[in-house]
């Protein structure tokens, strides 16, 4: 465990160092849809998957399944499950920054990363197809590395967040996303 936690520190470390430089090519796209423009956050090359992710995809490799991609129509349904699983996830956890980086399902207590599983958990069991969901990292406006679900619809990328009770478009959330999975929760690409 404890070179699980030199390493981490090591990628923490230098994905902080490069953060500037990804932070200035961030850049939304914006495709034509029904309602007009609609806010697309786009990625480029490869990047390996948070090591705290893939070693919960080891031990749990059932919710780590790839699915196949897809977006969902975006209508007062679907904002009600999202606003409904957002809060319910914000308050049964409570916050606090745990020394190991393994994400979770099921906590009880913990950071960002277990509050965005446990939110993906949620909507696929109330019949979101995982396609939609992707798990993303990045920071906050104030520097501090943080971790969001995503949830692709025909009307852009909304953002479930443990720090508001609100559903963002992602480009609404003030936060510097630097890499996201696709529709294989394994496979992430990093955020152009």
């Amino acid at each position: 465990m404890r070179i699980v936690s030199i390493v981490l520190g090591a990628v923490l470390t230098l994905t902080a160092a490069a953060a500037p430089a990804l932070a200035q090519t961030l850049q939304p796209s914006s495709h034509a849809g029904p309602s007009g423009s609609v806010m697309r956050i786009t990625t480029s090359s490869t990047t390996a998957a948070p090591l705290g992710l893939q070693i919960f995809c080891m031990t749990s490799p059932t919710h780590c399944a790839s699915a196949p991609a897809t977006q969902l129509q975006m209508d007062s349904g679907l904002m009600s499950v999202l606003n409904s699983v957002n809060r319910s996830v914000n308050t049964s956890i409570r916050p606090q920054r745990r020394a190991t980086q393994v994400w979770t399902i099921g906590a009880r207590v913990g950071d960002c990363k277990d509050y965005a599983m446990n939110k993906r958990a949620q909507l696929i069991a109330r019949g979101v197809p995982a396609g939609a969901l992707r798990l993303a990292i990045g920071f906050t406006a104030r520097g501090e590395g943080h971790a969001v679900l995503v949830v692709r619809t025909d009307q852009g990328d909304f953002v479930l967040d443990n720090l508001t009770s609100q559903i963002k478009p992602f480009n609404q959330t003030g936060h510097t996303l630097l890499a996201m999975s696709s529709n294989d929760p394994k496979r992430w690409n990093a955020i152009s």
